[in-house]
């Protein structure tokens, strides 16, 4: 190719299609013309100036970009590259206007938005003078191989996947690949699932729902979506991202997974730790209380030694009585077996209520709260109970992280639509590390304030457990050294006076 380039040049090429000016005899102009001609054929020729901009091209590069010569004409070649190979153009400008031609490998962007491979060959042009002013590029179509390659590394990944992986088109819902564990579950061969779409693998599949599901994933408004789904009556977790192939089309990815097994160990890990907490909640309640008769000095003087020892005792034993109270309570959340009587309650009232209720504990730590709901405020639609709980937990986590002599901030902001509820604290704040797990189980931040009393690294667990049973959600915002706030969004509902109390879904 290299030679043939050079033998066309050194002829006196012109753009396009090559006019030729020569000294030999005709016979070897007709050789020279049908090299040309092969060489469009195969070929996608452009020429540049001296700055990238084109002067011409050829009719297959028309034919394999999709737009018409008109108008590429005297736009930079660069505006035709892939995003990713937007700084190829000035390493490949550099390379032409030391002399030397440059190959490689670059991805071009077609009319229609999707991307082809090309190995590309360029040659830079000078006039008499050692001025460049024109290049000349030849590429070739390497897209069938390069997706090929790739296609093959990934398939040869995917294989040793554990879970089943299918891929799919975003429009015919088509299988376009499953792996091996995919394959085993239908009993399919790599010819089989070819054509076949999931409305045929699966008779309970419903495409409207599945598309509804998958909205926010075409639009590009989440990475990912997971969501369990009955196959064959088995329980499978599914997790479907989107991914673009070499050729820039679309695919979806599914990663599914049996969950039978898992959703039993769990059922029976549920099962036990509710056995266990039922248990153990009488005799420590028992001991606590015992140790408390001792201390109150129904059993007589007690030795400071003794007493001092009987308080750390006392102090473990009401610490172990609130674990198990939480965990008691996020099994009965999981089981779908904690009531809630929802209601209009006045949130004036409610805030009131949460200040009496926690003022011992706020004393403990030297700290004041501020309470912003104004008494006209409308009422909320909650479980006022299971609202105070969560309120407590909040209020009591922000004591501990707030400074001696600090300020905590209890408030109400409404709209028609939700009433949201604002515990903010001016505290040390949460260190950035710990923010994405401080909602699940067992999970307390460091500071030095935690080190004065320990939780059970439960409560802001029980707390978006039961929002979420309110069909209302719960936030966090912290800035380490400037405090922590949690906003709790809460949806209006109708209630109807006399309604019996409602249980709410699990």
């Amino acid at each position: 190719m290299r030679q043939m380039i050079g033998r066309f040049l050194r002829r006196g090429l012109k753009p396009f299609g090559f006019e030729l000016i020569t000294r030999d005899d005709m016979q070897n102009q007709l050789l020279v013309e049908h090299e040309l001609k092969a060489f469009h054929t195969h070929s996608i020729v452009s020429v540049a100036d001296h700055e990238g901009r084109i002067l011409d091209v050829n009719d297959l590069f028309v034919e394999t970009l999709g737009y018409c010569a008109e108008e590429m004409r005297g736009r930079c070649i660069s505006d035709f590259y892939s995003e990713g190979d937007a700084a190829l153009f000035g390493e490949i400008h550099a390379t032409l206007l030391s002399g030397r031609s440059w190959r490689g490998q670059q991805r071009l962007r077609c009319k229609d938005g999707n991307i082809i491979w090309v190995h590309a060959t360029l040659y830079p042009l000078f006039d008499a003078y050692g001025n460049h002013v024109k290049s000349v590029s030849v590429r070739t179509d390497i897209t069938a191989t390069k997706q090929s390659q790739h296609e093959r590394e990934m398939q040869q990944a995917m294989n040793l996947f554990q879970d089943e992986l299918f891929m799919f088109t975003t429009d015919t819902l088509r299988y376009t690949y499953m792996n091996e564990a995919a394959k085993r579950r239908w009993g399919w061969s790599d010819t089989d699932y070819i054509d076949k779409t999931l409305q045929l693998s699966n008779p309970s599949f419903d495409r409207d729902t599945f598309l509804a599901r998958a909205a926010p994933l075409l639009a590009g408004e989440v990475e990912e979506i997971c969501y369990t789904s009955e196959i064959y009556d088995d329980p499978y977790e599914v997790k479907l991202q989107l991914m673009t192939t070499a050729s820039g089309k679309r695919r979806f990815v599914s990663v599914e997974r049996n969950i039978t097994d898992q959703l039993a160990l769990e059922k029976a890990k549920n099962e036990f730790t509710a056995t266990v907490t039922h248990e153990l909640r009488s005799p420590l309640t028992s001991i606590k209380g015992g140790i408390g008769l001792v201390l109150s000095g129904a059993a007589g003087d007690v030795p400071d030694k003794v007493k001092e020892l009987l308080e750390i005792s006392h102090r473990n034993a009401d610490r172990l009585v609130l674990i198990v109270n939480d965990m008691l309570d996020l099994e009965k959340i999981a089981a779908g077996q904690m009531s809630f009587q929802m209601q209009d309650y006045d949130a004036a009232h409610l805030f009131s209520e949460a200040e009496h209720a926690n003022a011992g504990y706020l004393e403990q730590f030297d700290v004041t709260l501020q309470v912003d709901c104004a008494p006209q405020a409308r009422s909320i639609t909650c479980d006022p109970n299971r609202m105070l709980q969560v309120l407590t937990n909040l209020l009591t986590n922000a004591a501990k992280f707030s400074k001696p002599g600090g300020n905590i901030r209890l408030a109400l902001e409404q709209t028609p639509e939700e009433d949201v509820v604002i515990v903010e604290d001016f505290g040390q704040g949460i260190p950035a590390e710990a923010q994405a797990s401080i909602f699940e189980r067992f999970t307390q931040a460091k500071g030095a304030q935690t080190k004065r009393v320990r939780g059970t690294g439960l409560g802001l667990s029980i707390v978006k457990a039961i929002v979420e049973m309110h069909d209302g959600r719960v936030d966090m915002c912290s800035i380490e050294g400037e405090g922590t706030t949690f906003r709790i969004y809460l949806p209006r509902r109708a209630i109807v006076e006399g309604q019996a109390p409602q249980q709410l879904r699990a």
